[in-house]
């Protein structure tokens, strides 16, 4: 094994792996194949956030008494969730490689941007290693098109490292819907409407559900499945996404 690691290393030295954000770049951080450049870039979520909704705040405020701050929209209008966790900012070198998983028929992407939030959630995701991981599903024409399902990807990496168990089924698309990108709150929320049902119950009841997606925006998408999975009376209701735009 040694042997072997050594001629990839030799190889490496005279054909340099090629960084994934800037192809121009051949100077590669081992493992995660990005330059210094891009690994510098990534952004992470700032700490002072809503406890519940994760959206950052304009202000700090003390966490170390144990109070948790819930933001407006929360307090007003509470989401069916207990709390949702991302890792990562939807930008520059992070918005590339996610483009390139969803769009670009780039699979292999998928354990790099993993490594890049496993440190923020990994460690969430193990609070509950009984817990169901869910990840949004795809329509059946656009996973056959795509050949994979980039959210599944994402949790089966993560919670190899946090010893959860994605569920695969338990949730699943009743329609095709219209790529969000371009739709403001309420089209988003108006086009998820009902596209989501549960497909086995006995999967979900008295569980904690952790429902998993590539990127929260709005929530539309995700506060959509957690009102379908609410319905078979699980235990607690997570969301965990890579990104928040």
């Amino acid at each position: 094994m040694t042997f072997i690691k050594g001629i990839v290393r030799f190889a490496g030295l005279i054909w340099p792996e090629k960084c994934l954000t800037c192809p121009e770049s051949s100077v590669v951080r081992f493992p995660g194949r990005m330059c210094p450049d891009c690994v510098k870039s990534v952004k992470k979520i700032q700490v002072n956030t809503c406890s519940v909704c994760g959206v950052g705040l304009e202000f700090e405020y003390e966490i170390e008494t144990g109070d948790k701050y819930r933001c407006g929209d929360c307090r007003l209008n509470p989401p069916p969730f207990e709390e949702a966790m991302f890792a990562l900012r939807y930008d520059g070198s992070v918005r590339s490689l996610v483009h390139s998983l969803k769009y670009n028929s780039e699979r292999s992407v998928a354990p790099v941007l993993a490594q890049l939030g496993e440190d923020r959630l990994v460690p969430f995701i193990s609070r509950w290693p009984e817990a169901v991981v869910i990840p949004v599903p795809l329509a059946r024409s656009k996973l056959f098109s795509r050949g994979y399902n980039p959210s599944y990807l994402l949790a089966r990496s993560l919670c190899e490292k946090s010893g959860a168990k994605v569920t695969e089924g338990a949730l699943r698309r009743t329609r095709p819907t219209k790529p969000q990108f371009n739709l403001n709150r309420k089209e988003r929320l108006k086009n998820v409407r009902g596209a989501f049902a549960v497909h086995n119950p006995s999967a979900i009841k008295g569980k904690t559900v952790i429902v998993f997606d590539d990127i929260y925006t709005t929530g539309a998408t995700v506060i959509e499945c957690c009102k379908v999975i609410n319905r078979e009376k699980p235990e607690k209701v997570f969301v965990v996404t890579l990104c928040r735009a």
